[in-house]
């Protein structure tokens, strides 16, 4: 139940802009946009796949809104070099979903050569 709410949260402060003054400012305000809509993505996807089990099994590397990119060159190589996560079974990313993480990480400069 917990983890419901902190998820719609999430989703609300996203769409209601709760961002720093000149956050993600880009002098083209299109570029700024499209941006903003894949790290919206990335973190959809980063929730629903990542933090299922990471709240359970390491509740330190839990991704939000705001520490997302940090943990943008560990998640690169955790999922695109070493491919070892998500781990097990249950959970896989879809091409779409591995395509749209690695587009934003790549607005993050931390992709080496596509895969």
């Amino acid at each position: 139940m917990r983890t419901h709410f902190f998820k719609g949260l999430v989703v609300v402060l996203l769409l209601c802009g709760d961002r720093p003054a000149g956050a993600n400012v880009h002098p083209n305000p299109a570029v700024g946009r499209k941006e903003d809509s894949v790290k919206e993505q990335a973190l959809t996807i980063l929730q629903g796949k990542c933090n299922v089990c990471h709240e359970r099994q390491n509740p330190g590397k839990v991704f939000t809104v705001s520490n997302m990119e940090t943990h943008a060159p560990k998640i690169y190589k955790q999922v695109f070099v070493k491919q070892r996560m998500p781990r097990g079974n249950a959970i896989k990313l879809s091409p779409e979903e591995k395509a749209t993480l690695l587009r934003w990480l790549e607005t993050q400069g931390v992709v080496m050569e596509k895969k």
